[in-house]
């Protein structure tokens, strides 16, 4: 590889968003992820006539290598937990995920609830305290992923919490340094009835054995909200996790475990592609400059 000068970096970066493929998978096309291929075929040294998913292979090696940014962190999970430790079709992940006043990295939904928290080596750590306190009041079990040189830090930090650390390794294994430990005492019902659609709300006081009134939308949350506050936290949980677990892959899941997907993987699984937007992005993939 020629380059992997910081502008190099940060265009191959610019690939892995959902800016730049979601208008692939819904339209066949994306002229700002064409004109960003275009840019590192050329800043890469690779050869003109190698195919989109050459160029997108090479571009992931960059991040790995000389930028390692949050997607690396995201694919990685993506790839051990939700593709490869657990079957991606009974199983939800979900990337970005808004919970009380942060934001989840991933939220892993299977049998239990999971937040994995990331912290690259460009992260401030002390925004970490808070955001754990958040995750709790929704989900019961929190892990703090971080680089193996960052070890040492975090796990003083963590001294004392509930929540797990998980190392990152220069060959890319997740390797255990604490074990998280789940914990029901900060769950909040509104926290986790203002992270459910209005169907899934639904569908939790249903699971609940609660009549769900007919009420106009602006009177609707504070309704729903009523009637979840007569459950125990604990029992609004499970059914909290069954209405998130029930979005579940739209497509076919041997295309997230295809390997020659492996770097688009934490993407595929925010995406959710159809079987037709599946077709589209290997139609794409397999164009060559």
């Amino acid at each position: 590889m020629a380059s992997t000068a910081p502008t190099v970096a940060r265009s191959a970066a610019q690939v892995f968003t959902t800016r730049s493929f979601r208008p692939l998978l819904a339209h066949g096309a994306s002229p700002a992820l064409d004109t960003i291929i275009v840019r590192l075929r050329s800043d890469l040294d690779l050869p003109q006539d190698c195919s989109n998913a050459e160029v997108v292979d090479a571009a992931y090696k960059v991040l790995a290598q000389s930028y390692r940014n949050e997607y690396v962190y995201k694919n990685l999970i993506a790839s051990k937990i939700f593709v490869g430790r657990h079957r991606a079709a009974n199983s939800v992940l979900l990337n970005e995920f808004a919970i009380g006043g942060s934001v989840a990295d991933a939220v892993f939904v299977n049998g239990e609830a999971t937040v994995y928290e990331i912290k690259t080596e460009l992260d401030n750590p002390e925004k970490l305290i808070g955001q754990l306190a958040d995750y709790y009041r929704a989900v019961p079990l929190v892990n703090v992923v971080v680089h193996e040189t960052a070890v040492d830090r975090y796990a003083k930090q963590l001294e004392g919490t509930p929540a797990g650390l998980i190392s990152v390794g220069q060959r890319w294994h997740l390797s255990g340094v604490k074990t998280a430990v789940a914990t029901s005492e900060a769950l909040c019902i509104r926290t986790m009835l203002n992270t459910l659609r209005v169907a899934e709300a639904q569908a939790a006081l249903v699971r609940l054995g609660a009549d769900v009134p007919d009420v106009p939308n602006g009177r609707r949350y504070d309704a729903y909200l009523q009637i979840a506050m007569q459950f125990e936290p604990s029992d609004f949980h499970a059914a909290w996790r069954a209405a998130i677990k029930a979005r579940q892959l739209r497509g076919d899941v041997s295309f997230h475990r295809d390997p020659t997907l492996f770097p688009l993987r934490a993407l595929l699984a925010q995406l959710d592609p159809t079987s037709v937007e599946g077709a589209n992005l290997r139609a794409w993939l397999s164009i060559k400059g």
